[in-house]
């Protein structure tokens, strides 16, 4: 699908309902994804845990479904603030605003669902506005659609916020457990300190890699990034200056994603084989505990890396990189033609902070 198709579908308003893992990089995370396909999108409001964009149908899946830490997409048919006391009164005040009548047209079976940002509105009862609701839909259709726990035709998903009720059609929402088969211990090649599959997918979206080109991890170890990047359909290639995690992280990514287009081969982050041609890059370079950088320090490290960087990546090229909070991540970054997109500090747990960096080459 071409960028002019993308660009002149009708954009409808769509709340992201996102995880609670950090205030911002949720957020900058599904955004990155509408990005890197060119899918237009106009943000409309950015609050704790719920973003809300007018985009297409196709992008609001697309972002949900890439997006590590986006629970669910849902087109919003009707939003208020919340000021009805009963939850009979919310139910009708819904359905008095809604035309189920046209959009139950194609189904047969629904099923409603409500949510919450912490303990937004919680004097209204989940289960009793969700039989309630569904009650009401059913007399308006008559008896003609039923509800369906399983596998309804269509979910509608009420959201409370702090500052209001959201109420739509579900897009997309992602499945518990989905990022659970390719915890690091479960893969075929394992070594301890591997970031988890929801972070290393985060990453690479924040890059912005995209299904048109190619994404690059130089210091892939064994292969989380760009197994993620794979299973994106993104192009991959990742480096590794061990021989050992290259091999690991072919086994890895041959058995989740067998049909991918992959490179990976041993290289030197300090002296990549690139110029002026990678649009993307998204990495977690070698600590310094508990991992080896072949005697140089972090910071040196660092220096030739993002000399390297700057001469791979195209202009405008994006960089997304995780290092511990105490190392000068920005002024390296600065000394070598980037600017500044995202910098966020993520606690990981109580002996690791991270600083994620997002980068994109003057």
């Amino acid at each position: 699908m071409g960028l002019s198709t993308k660009s002149n579908k009708t954009l409808y308003p769509h709340f992201f309902h996102l995880s609670g893992i950090h205030p911002e990089l949720p957020k900058y995370e599904v955004l990155s994804v509408l990005e890197s396909e060119s899918y237009s999108h106009q943000l409309l409001k950015n609050s704790n845990q719920c973003l809300v964009l007018k985009c297409t149908k196709e992008g609001a899946n697309l972002a949900a479904e890439r997006a590590a830490y986006c629970k669910r997409s849902v087109r919003i048919l009707y939003k208020a603030e919340v000021t009805e006391e009963k939850v009979i009164k919310l139910a009708e005040k819904i359905l008095r605003n809604i035309d189920f009548e046209n959009i139950m047209v194609n189904y047969k079976s629904f099923l409603v669902r409500v949510y919450r940002i912490g303990n937004a509105h919680s004097e209204f009862n989940s289960m009793d506005l969700e039989v309630a609701i569904g009650k009401e839909i059913w007399d308006k259709m008559a008896g003609t659609c039923e509800v369906d726990t399983k596998n309804p035709d269509i979910t509608f998903v009420l959201l409370f916020t702090q500052e209001e009720f959201l109420f739509g059609e579900e897009i997309y929402a992602r499945k518990k457990g989905s990022f659970v088969s390719r915890r690091p211990d479960k893969r075929p090649y394992f070594k301890p300190g591997t970031l988890e599959p929801r972070f290393a997918r985060m990453m690479a979206n924040l890059s912005k890699a995209s299904t048109k080109n190619f994404l690059l991890d130089p210091f892939c170890g064994p292969g989380g990034i760009i197994l993620e990047g794979a299973l994106m359909n993104c192009n991959i290639v990742g480096l590794d200056i061990d021989k050992r995690m290259v091999k690991g992280s072919i086994r890895n990514i041959v058995h989740y994603k067998p049909n991918s287009q992959y490179h990976i081969f041993v290289g030197d982050a300090r002296n990549l084989p690139f110029q002026n041609n990678v649009p993307s890059i998204a990495t977690d370079p070698p600590y310094g505990r508990a991992t080896s950088t072949y005697g140089k320090e972090v910071e040196d490290l660092l220096e030739q890396f993002f000399s390297e960087a700057s001469n791979a990546l195209v202009t405008g090229g994006v960089l997304a990189i995780g290092m511990l909070d105490e190392i000068p991540l920005e002024d390296i970054a600065k000394e070598h033609n980037f600017d500044l997109s995202i910098f966020e500090k993520i606690y990981i747990h109580k002996s690791l902070t991270r600083r994620v960096g997002v980068f994109v080459k003057k």
